[in-house]
């Protein structure tokens, strides 16, 4: 009551205010709101789906701007009670959480965040029996306070003449008009852009029913294959008129590149652009509610020929004849595709960046793909409109050193007092885990797996650094100096230094077979005594030396700080780099021998009595093999040419 005794009401919502500010829902772009109808049309069984852009030509600047867009769809449709309810912020049709639906708010919720006006018009006795209803931001701010109640009336014309699908009994067709949010200028243009987002938005539902999944994958839920295209329709005054070669059929977008007739140009060889790591797809078993769900982890890292032009298997046109492979149209396509991929309901969530190196082109040649139940909604914090996993966003950067708290000294602290805490985070600690074994495995052989054209700089003084150690050794081995794998190369036959170099490469290092033997290969033509490789390794050191007949081994640890702050910055692809970012990742690399050299300052410093005399030794000893090594009298490489 208030002091004139008119009885006061308080809504809990007001509703003008309440759709406006509704309408800032945090769609990344009008794609992502379009997804959200898209996605209702597969959950009606829909098998084709189209989406429309109007554009409408100014009689005095003869300009064309976007007037209208729409998607239409082969689906179910809705009787007038679940059209009506369709357009209500928060009374979703399909509550159980089984599909790609999540609260029920993406039809309306989508469409005020591009336009003012949505018009929904649906039938299951065929297209001439078609209810409408609409929501409307003016209606709203005039005191409507309910969706108008369907009644029967025809779809525009522009859409049922310019459609490409056959009209069936059932299907829905959802309007957006007075378009105030949309960020799309040349709707033809845009539509081209717009297929690499649907294409990996959808890939299993747009895919050939064999590839869609892993061979081993028992599920069977994807239904039959879907079409999705984009039509931009221009209007001239009262005509309407498609340009057959602006229309633009989505292709599967695949991450992983094991899917065929894919969107992405594939001329470098046969078979697909990735192949999938061994033991992929990983099944991590995750708790919520006292149970165990499944979550899929496949993984998969480029093929040696997509890279490599002189390899074998590579059939590059003339066209990309030295290129880099990061130049290359597939190599572009996988740098829009890094990343790992969120699948829901075999719909891709997102593509959560955060797990690469952002400095690094060669992220581009590895993938993974997180594939979750929708039970697990709240364990990965997947959002209204997702776009997003909040809680597993949070674990690319996860390191439980910088977690723990004074007193907690090992990872199973942490973990524990998570758990107490109810860390919603703590549930995927060990999908974490081996999406980082994945990425471990992965990353050498995509570092190893460097073009090997005459033409590139850094690859040619490697090898010229290869020769030049080599040289040296056999130089003191000539005046008796010899060491543990001259030794074992007196004694072992070439058949048994093949096998100790393949057991060393493959069981040791985890690489590929292939691979190991081509760089055994490699190692043999060129008559070194001395191999560079990189490797994942548990241990404090920042290289490993390995004594194997005949040969000395060195092994770069890619797991430790060292290799991504000297090594990676000092042997980038740096054809894909412009001359600024090869400038500073040089700085870099200085500052980061600096501290290298710091580090050993530090530890000889802090050695006693005859510990600190070996160690200054040892660095004596050590500086008297540099500069050997590092010899310049016989020209055959000059450290200037590194820089």
């Amino acid at each position: 009551m208030n002091g004139m005794g008119e009885q006061l009401t308080f809504s809990i919502l007001d509703t003008p205010r309440a759709v406006e500010a509704l309408r800032d829902s945090g769609y990344m772009s009008t794609t992502h709101a379009l997804a959200e109808l898209i996605d209702n049309s597969i959950e009606s069984g829909a098998t084709s789906i189209e989406v429309f852009g109007v554009t409408q030509q100014d009689d005095i600047t003869k300009r064309f701007t976007l007037k209208e867009l729409a998607v239409l769809d082969n689906g179910g449709g809705m009787d007038a009670e679940t059209l009506r309810r369709s357009l209500r912020y928060g009374d979703g049709t399909r509550r159980e959480r089984q599909g790609i639906g999540r609260f029920g708010v993406g039809l309306p919720n989508s469409s005020m965040s591009q336009a003012k006006q949505v018009d929904v018009w649906s039938w299951q006795s065929g297209v001439t029996n078609a209810l409408h209803t609409r929501l409307s931001i003016v209606d709203v701010n005039s005191g409507l306070n309910e969706i108008p109640e369907p009644k029967l009336k025809s779809i525009p014309n522009v859409y049922r003449n310019k459609s490409r699908m056959e009209f069936g009994d059932s299907g829905t067709l959802v309007r957006w008009s007075d378009l105030d949010r949309v960020e799309w200028k040349r709707v033809s243009t845009t539509f081209r852009h717009t297929e690499a987002l649907l294409g990996r938005l959808y890939r299993r539902f747009l895919a050939k029913p064999s590839e869609r999944l892993h061979s081993d994958d028992p599920r069977d839920d994807i239904g039959p294959r879907r079409t999705i295209q984009c039509i931009p329709i221009q209007q001239v005054g009262n005509s309407f008129k498609v340009e057959e070669d602006d229309i633009v059929e989505v292709r599967p977008n695949d991450p992983l590149y094991l899917m065929s007739g894919t969107s992405c140009l594939e001329d470098f060889g046969p078979g697909p652009m990735f192949t999938e790591l061994e033991g992929s797809p990983f099944v991590v078993p995750v708790k919520y509610n006292d149970q165990e769900y499944p979550v899929r982890v496949r993984a998969a890292y480029a093929r040696a020929h997509v890279r490599d032009p002189s390899n074998p298997e590579a059939t590059w046109p003339e066209a990309y004849a030295g290129w880099d492979s990061g130049s290359t149209p597939w190599g572009k396509h996988a740098g829009q595709n890094m990343g790992v991929s969120l699948m829901r309901a075999h719909r891709e969530v997102m593509l959560d960046e955060s797990w690469v190196s952002g400095d690094d082109p060669r992220e581009r040649w590895w993938t993974v793909e997180v594939d979750f139940p929708t039970d697990l909604d709240e364990v990965f914090g997947v959002t209204n409109n997702k776009q997003g996993t909040m809680t597993f966003q949070r674990l690319a950067r996860f390191d439980w050193k910088r977690e723990a708290l004074p007193g907690e000294e090992s990872f199973g602290d942490v973990r524990r007092r998570m758990e107490e805490e109810g860390d919603p985070r703590v549930s995927l600690i060990d999908l974490r885990r081996q999406i980082e074994n994945a990425r471990r495995l992965m990353r050498p052989r995509v570092r190893e797996a460097r073009q090997s054209r005459g033409a590139r700089h850094v690859q040619s003084e490697d090898q010229k650094a290869d020769a030049k150690v080599t040289a040296a050794v056999k130089h003191r081995i000539q005046e008796g100096y010899k060491g543990k794998s001259d030794l074992a190369g007196e004694s072992a036959t070439e058949k048994e230094q093949r096998e100790k170099q393949v057991e060393s490469l493959v069981v040791k290092h985890r690489i590929d077979e292939q691979d190991a033997l081509e760089k055994i290969d490699e190692t043999i033509k060129a008559g070194n005594l001395v191999r560079w490789i990189q490797s994942s390794q548990s241990s404090p050191a920042f290289f490993d030396v390995e004594a194997l007949p005949n040969l000395l081994q060195v092994a770069l640890n890619t797991d430790h700080p060292v290799y991504s702050h000297l090594y990676e910055i000092m042997h980038p692809d740096v054809e894909e780099l412009t001359e600024d970012e090869v400038r500073e990742r040089l700085a870099k690399a200085a500052a980061a021998f600096r501290i290298l050299i710091y580090s050993w300052a530090r530890y000889e410093d802090e050695q006693t009595g005859r510990d600190q005399r070996q160690v200054r030794n040892a660095r004596v000893e050590w500086g008297k093999y540099a500069e050997e090594f590092f010899d310049e009298d016989d020209g055959s490489i000059d450290p200037t040419d590194l820089v």
